[in-house]
């Protein structure tokens, strides 16, 4: 396992990060907590796409490289509760976590029997959804069976939570539409769950995202509000800011955050775990326990499984997260490693790979010809790269390696 970076250095033989990570004037402005838990819901949410339905042994298999991986906390779907039960067999370490949907929880009869289900199947908390704001107190018309008023909605919630505590559950309530909610409501409505028994509080910005900084805030002032129970992030991707909005939570003192592989999830998905986790790592200097050497080889599982493709420039894990395609990238002396990068593709069981384009040069063709075991003599190099572009626009794609082996031996 690669050795977290807890001396804060921007400089190792992994990586050569910006000394301005580690700024005391920087770091003086973040309130990060003592210990962050990264929480996958690869099981969960990178399971609501489209065309996606898992088999038993594919969900356990994938459970199997998560926890290899370094995970120790997972959230799972409970629609099949043997899924949960056999992930706890095998693994008693780690932590189950079952999502209960608004559905239920605001059902005192129904909310009883899922949380029984659960807990009786293994899971160590029960996270119940709740919607507040005033954009979804509509849905309690086919959530709760009529337009109940919110107090009404939040003595229900009150009440799931207590049971779900009395059954011996650890108890979270995740909150869903946070950004939307008044901030004096969802403290005062946050108050009365954890004093009913719930111990993580998790802010689900599902609708209503916002500018990095509002994340830092808000989650500092719930740490105010809530100091005895622990806050919880999940974040979504619909404007390209789940990740950016997870390390604003996070140095507002968030203690778990969720991640899933290749970012999958509703809509545009949430945060990838690959790189959550090595930011938290290595800019952060926290450790959340995972295996980045792994991350790559668990992304093309996942992929495989799921039959969602990973996009090639998918950063720390995709086939071209560390390629270079300009000349000048490739102009450089043996020693010359850090000029054009700042970690160490192997961090990520991931490598450099060379790319042929219409800013290719010499020096990369000469690059290609060593990745495929080829000897090209240099004064053939010019005719071979002259032959490469040109095919390149010719055919409008990516020139494959039987290609440029065809190319350099007609020209050699």
């Amino acid at each position: 396992m690669l050795l977290v970076n807890r001396a804060l250095q921007a400089t190792t033989q992994h990586w050569r990060i910006s000394p301005y990570n580690f700024c005391a004037e920087v770091r003086s402005q973040m309130t990060l907590p003592e210990r962050v838990q990264l929480c996958d819901l690869t099981l969960r949410e990178g399971r609501q796409l489209e065309g996606v339905s898992l088999t038993r042994d594919e969900v356990l298999l994938l459970a199997e490289k998560l926890v290899e991986a370094g995970v120790t906390m997972l959230q799972v779907h409970h629609d099949d509760p043997q899924e949960m039960l056999q992930i706890k067999k095998r693994y008693p370490q780690v932590t189950i976590e079952a999502l209960v949907h608004p559905t239920a929880v605001l059902n005192p009869a129904l909310c009883r029997q899922e949380v029984d289900m659960n807990v009786d199947h293994g899971a160590d908390i029960v996270d119940m959804a709740f919607s507040f704001s005033d954009n979804q107190m509509c849905l309690f018309e086919s959530m709760a069976g009529a337009r109940i008023s919110r107090e009404e909605a939040v003595e229900r919630a009150v009440g799931s939570v207590a049971y779900a505590k009395q059954k011996g559950s650890t108890v979270a309530c995740l909150i869903q539409d946070f950004m939307r909610i008044d901030l004096d409501l969802l403290k005062g409505v946050t108050r009365r769950m954890v004093d009913a028994g719930a111990s993580i509080i998790r802010l689900d910005d599902i609708t209503g995202q916002a500018v990095c900084p509002v994340y830092t805030y808000l989650v500092r002032e719930m740490k105010k509000a809530l100091p005895d129970a622990r806050i919880a992030l999940h974040t979504h991707n619909d404007i390209g800011m789940a990740t950016a909005s997870l390390y604003a939570g996070l140095e507002g003192g968030a203690e778990i955050i969720d991640a899933c592989v290749n970012g999958l999830g509703e809509r545009a998905g949430i945060a990838p775990l690959a790189e959550v986790a090595a930011v938290i790592q290595v800019w952060y200097g926290l450790d959340v326990g995972i295996k980045l050497e792994k991350m790559k080889a668990l992304s093309e599982l996942v992929a495989d499984i799921t039959k969602w493709p990973m996009p090639p420039k998918m950063p720390c894990v995709g086939d071209q997260a560390f390629s270079h395609l300009v000349e000048v990238h490739y102009c450089v002396p043996p020693d010359g490693f850090w000029a054009y990068m700042h970690w160490d593709p192997a961090i990520f069981g991931n490598r450099m790979k060379t790319m042929l384009g219409h800013y290719s040069g010499p020096w990369a063709i000469r690059s290609m010809a060593r990745e495929l075991g080829l000897t090209i003599p240099d004064d053939r190099v010019p005719k071979v790269l002259e032959r490469v572009r040109s095919d390149i626009r010719w055919h409008k794609r990516k020139l494959q390696p039987e290609e440029f082996r065809r190319i350099v031996a007609q020209v050699s």
